[in-house]
């Protein structure tokens, strides 16, 4: 129902007004054929409101509205139990319990206001269930209970209108439903393209761009390595974390297509755009995957694999600087130091050894043995220290003191990059 209080009050009000003619106290008091002794303002204005109209009144005041929770807990349970044809809604109906102060009014007569008081009492008594008019939509229904209430609590009542206590009584209409707005429509579905056909349509979606706009949709990157019992453990990554003569996938983009995703560009945290083309395994990539392989060896890229670090990547069209270049969102991608197994899986039987690999940079070097960090040192390594070559190729380490026997990984981080697992040492 709307949210209308008022709505209510008249139709209760109305219940005594259309009833008033042919009440049964007016024959009972007057004989047959006798109508009316008088007809009072039918109001439900407050106490204090009321003694200043001229004339007998009759008021049903609306003073207290309390929800009912028992009411509302009960309504609900159709929604959480997700019955079939029940809509989903934004939140609880608000059941309403309405409490009404009925009294009377004379400025001159007693007669009247207990007169006026038998009819009204009479009447709601004879109508405990009260229905909103058929042409009202959506239609209520209410129920009209005479409240016990102590003679104190009528007379602080009283007291708040700050006028003097007239006969009373209190009823109550219970339960007025008020319900939620309803729920906004549902959004349009996303228009669904498919990334699985050959040529730039199927990965486009830049207005005015007939060739098509380059997406990429991250970056992984599928490894392995040998465990301490020489077991193969397969491994996934995404984003991917990638070295020196390892590979990458970009899943989404569409390699080979002239004029929307012919480039690849490598974008350092710190530095100038590079065009690392030269990177992407043509034979190796599909319409909806490109693929990239570092080079095998450092140095300056696109010739060799970029320094360990965290970079990201786009594809798109022409050379750097070029005008009118097309370019799809940037993806992360993190760069390790290459870690060489060769001598492994598990090292022992000696007091240091020497790792070799690429990407081992001087004073961002970090070997972990187990969760031990090693101590770096410029000369010949004791017992957990880490001696990396200035070349960045290799590094020699010594194990910390442990528990005799037990095996542990070789932990490799470069610029806080690990490498993958590769070797493990017994201690």
């Amino acid at each position: 129902m709307t949210l209308d209080l008022s709505a209510v009050t008249d139709s209760l009000i109305g219940l005594v007004k259309d009833a008033w003619a042919v009440a049964p106290i007016w024959t009972e008091i007057g004989g047959a054929g006798s109508g009316p002794t008088f007809t009072p303002a039918f109001t439900g204005l407050a106490p204090d409101a009321v003694r200043q109209e001229p004339g007998p009144q009759l008021s049903l005041y609306l003073y207290h509205v309390e929800p009912d929770i028992a009411r509302e807990n009960g309504l609900w349970q159709p929604q959480l139990l997700d019955q079939a044809g029940v809509p989903p809604v934004r939140s609880l109906p608000l059941a309403l319990d309405l409490f009404y102060l009925l009294f009377a009014y004379s400025e001159a007569s007693y007669v009247q206001e207990h007169e006026a008081m038998s009819v009204a009492l009479r009447i709601y008594h004879g109508h405990p269930i009260v229905r909103s008019a058929s042409s009202v939509a959506p239609a209520w229904e209410l129920t009209l209970t005479l409240e016990h209430r102590s003679y104190d609590e009528l007379s602080r009542l009283w007291q708040a209108t700050t006028v003097p206590l007239r006969m009373s009584v209190v009823l109550r209409a219970a339960v007025a439903f008020l319900e939620p707005d309803p729920m906004p429509p549902p959004a349009p579905k996303p228009t669904t393209v498919s990334i699985g056909a050959v040529g730039p349509a199927s990965l486009t979606g830049a207005p005015g761009s007939p060739e098509g706009y380059p997406i990429v949709l991250g970056t992984s990157r599928e490894g392995s390595y040998l465990a301490p019992d020489s077991s193969t453990v397969a491994f996934s990554r995404s984003p991917a974390t990638v070295s020196s003569g390892q590979r990458a996938t970009l899943p989404g983009s569409n390699p080979g297509t002239a004029g929307v995703s012919d480039h690849v560009y490598l974008m350092p945290q710190n530095g100038a755009e590079i065009d690392v083309t030269a990177w992407e395994l043509t034979a190796d990539s599909t319409p909806t995957r490109l693929v990239l392989s570092l080079p095998a060896t450092s140095g300056t890229s696109p010739a060799g694999s970029p320094d360990p670090g965290v970079y990201q990547l786009r594809v798109g069209s022409g050379a750097l600087g070029s005008p009118g270049a097309i370019r799809s969102d940037a993806t992360p991608v993190s760069v390790a130091a290459f870690v060489d197994p060769s001598g492994g899986p598990v090292l022992s039987g000696a007091a240091s050894y020497t790792v070799n690999g690429r990407g081992f940079l001087a004073g961002q070097t970090e070997v972990l043995v187990g969760t031990t960090a090693l101590s770096d040192t410029a000369g010949p390594p004791a017992a957990g220290q880490v001696s990396v070559a200035t070349a960045g190729t290799s590094f020699v380490f010594a194990p910390p003191p442990g528990a005799r026997g037990s095996v542990l990984p070789v932990r490799v981080r470069v610029s806080g990059i690990e490498a993958d697992p590769a070797l493990w040492v017994r201690l």
